[in-house]
């Protein structure tokens, strides 16, 4: 080595020195800052880490309240809860032997495999909460699930939970409605924020309109699990709070007798002939359906509410089979789960006719003592409207309308009021249209059931939207029709001219024709208010909620408002429909009937099916207690098969002796 160089090499391994050291420096506060970091995290902090570890292990699974009951006026149950024993399974926990232990549970049920993976998949409850495959299992195979559970049946349970019980059957089905799982939209509502997959909810009738007032508060069961997911104990469990009652306006007493009566009624029917002629018409009545409705006049409390065909809601225990669901929604079973009364709507027919007869004495085109023809026929611009029958009828005030069902008289008043209104240039009202939603027509009533219909009033601004929505139809099948044919030009008239409201729309009004629609409650909700004197309530099922604690809570009636009629119009409206009983369109049914009956008939074409019967009443008509409104879908003539169903209900109610029910006259 050079001397030049000895200094250079000497600095240089200083300088590797000095890195060496730093170096070992640096590793050694590492490990000591590791060493220290452990010692506080297993010395210091290790208590509270280790409680923050056990809390993880914990797993909170809640536990079904008993639903309140459902009573009726009297406290009679409705629908109550039952202890039954239910087998879950937690698919989880059987491993490796899934498909042999639910093999195995299948046949020890007696029920398809299949049947039992579909309710697995259809299930959405808590990872931890076990499923439900089966309600009321025997207590043979319970002791026998027991005894097994850790050998042949892990991940298998049965236990005790609340269901509900219908001790009269599927008597009210469409009011009290039924459960099911929640549904993923419901969850996302932040009305139902504290709910969670799996719960069960009312999905129809009080069971959801009540819901939150029936469902109580959930209780918790917690389990400490291990890094499996597997249960190693049981924990304090915090016991569920019971829903609160529900007390009905309901008489359960009725309810069975307004149903046996509509049942009897409608099957009656389908044995009557249909003397009718043209598309649909013949042979004997479809009489698919009916329903009908009785209110308390001074409250709008429901007394009873029947829709038939209907269901048996004790199906949807457990869950409801996919078997029986597609029943249900089947068309040709005439969709039982549809409360007819309140969820469907139609044309009124001839009860329409007390608006008519309001509005025209209202507006003074007619008074009481004021007299127009009755013809069999009347015309207006060369166009021929027929009246129920062939007969010229003479002259008749507007009650004797009412009694004889007059069309022709109704259609000349509407022509009367049409002409005004057009010829006001806007500054005079719909006549018809007013009243008729006045009185309630074209809007839920507020009953306190899910999916009320609100029906359709017809109206110049109704026909000009309707028109607009459907004008593309018209004139498609106007280009598609034959040429010259009646459908060619009925198309094209409706292309080019079909939203304007003619003298024709307002007359077929008058009678309830048309495009008016209305449902069975609303018509009710209208009679109740003229047996009144005029008050228009709120209709309502819920007369009290009682809770845990014993404390209750009436729930009150509510006014809707008042019919725009005077007491002198209304009287004579009145008059008019007790003589519908006693002598006129209803007199074959009622003329015998030992307590007054104030009524109106009706027999509504919706072509090309048949007509639909329709009665409205109230009884005693000197001191009403009761309304009854009955509807017979595709049956015939109000008179005909509608009134003998109302007779048969106001026997009961009444506490008359009953009658055999018998087809009426053909009148309207």
């Amino acid at each position: 080595m050079r001397p030049s160089q000895a200094p250079a090499a000497a600095a240089q391994l200083e300088s590797t020195r000095l890195r060496l050291t730093f170096l070992s420096l640096l590793v050694v506060s590492l490990f000591v800052l590791l060493f220290a970091r452990l010692w506080f995290l297993q010395v210091m902090a290790g208590e509270r880490y280790a409680g923050l570890a056990q809390g993880n292990a914990v797993r909170s699974v809640s536990v079904t309240a008993p639903r309140g009951n459902l009573l009726d006026r009297k406290g009679r149950p409705i629908v109550e809860n039952r202890y039954a024993m239910v087998v879950s399974v937690q698919p989880e926990e059987m491993g490796d032997r899934a498909d042999a232990v639910l093999r195995d549970v299948a046949d020890l049920l007696g029920v398809p495999l299949a049947d039992v993976r579909d309710k697995i998949a259809d299930s959405r409850v808590s990872p931890l909460q076990p499923k439900p495959i089966a309600v009321d299992v025997p207590q043979d195979i319970v002791l026998y699930l027991h005894e097994n559970r850790s050998t042949r049946f892990p991940g298998v349970y049965a236990e005790s939970l609340p269901v509900r019980d219908y001790p009269h059957g599927d008597t009210a089905a469409h009011v009290v409605g039924y459960l099911g799982e929640i549904s993923e939209a419901e969850l996302a509502d932040p009305d139902y924020e504290d709910y969670r997959p799996g719960d069960t909810i009312g999905w129809a009738g009080l069971e959801r309109s009540y819901e939150h007032v029936l469902r109580g508060a959930q209780g918790l069961r917690r389990y400490e699990v291990n890094r499996r997911n597997e249960v190693v104990a049981e924990l304090a469990d915090v016991l569920p709070t019971p829903g609160s009652d529900v007390t009905t306006t309901l008489d359960l007493k009725a309810q069975k007798l307004v149903e046996s009566a509509l049942e009897h009624g409608v099957r009656k029917a389908r044995s009557v002939r249909d003397t009718g002629t043209g598309p649909g018409r013949g042979g004997t009545y479809k009489a698919p359906a009916g329903a009908a409705v009785v209110l308390d006049p001074s409250t709008g409390g429901v007394v009873a509410m029947a829709s038939y065909p209907t269901f048996r809601p004790e199906k949807f225990v457990g869950g409801v089979s996919s078997k029986y669901w597609n029943r249900l929604q089947k068309p040709a079973n005439d969709l039982p789960l549809i409360n007819r009364a309140a969820q469907s709507s139609y044309p009124p027919g001839s009860v329409f006719k007390v608006v008519s007869a309001a509005a025209a004495l209202e507006h003074g085109y007619m008074t009481p003592k004021t007299e127009l023809p009755c013809p069999g026929e009347w015309y207006w611009a060369s166009q021929r409207f027929r009246n129920w029958t062939t007969a010229d009828m003479g002259l008749m005030t507007i009650d004797q309308a009412l009694e004889d069902s007059c069309d022709t008289v109704f259609y000349e008043l509407a022509r009367r009021m049409w002409t005004d209104e057009e010829n006001g240039g806007g500054k005079v009202g719909e006549r018809l249209v007013e009243q008729a939603k006045a009185w309630g027509l074209g809007a839920v009533t507020g009953l306190d059931l899910p999916s009320e219909r609100a029906g359709v009033i017809p109206g110049r601004e109704w026909k000009k939207e309707f028109w607009q929505d459907n004008r593309r139809s018209y004139c498609t099948q106007a280009q598609r029709a034959p040429e010259g044919s009646y459908a060619g030009d009925l198309f094209a008239d409706l292309c080019a001219n079909g939203g304007s409201w003619r003298g024709g729309d307002s007359v077929n009004m008058s009678i309830g024709q048309g495009d008016v629609q209305t449902t069975p409650l609303q018509v009710a909700n209208a009679f109740a208010a003229i047996a009144n004197g005029g008050t228009l309530y709120r209709p309502h099922l819920g007369a009290a909620i009682t809770r845990p604690d014993g404390t209750t809570e009436p729930l009150e009636p509510e006014v809707l408002g008042k019919l725009p009629v005077s007491r002198r119009h209304l009287r004579v409206i009145a008059d008019g429909l007790e003589r519908v009983a006693s002598q006129g369109t209803a007199a074959a049914t009622f003329g015998d009937f030992p307590v007054p009956v104030a009524g109106k008939t009706g027999t509504a074409e919706f072509k090309p099916k048949q007509p639909f019967a329709w009665f409205a009443s109230y009884a005693p008509a000197d001191d009403p207690q009761y309304v009854v409104v009955t509807m017979v879908e595709e049956g015939g003539g109000g008179s005909l098969n509608a009134a003998p169903i109302a007779r048969r209900i106001l026997e009961g109610l009444l506490g008359l002796e009953t009658t055999e029910i018998e087809p009426g006259a053909s009148t309207d």
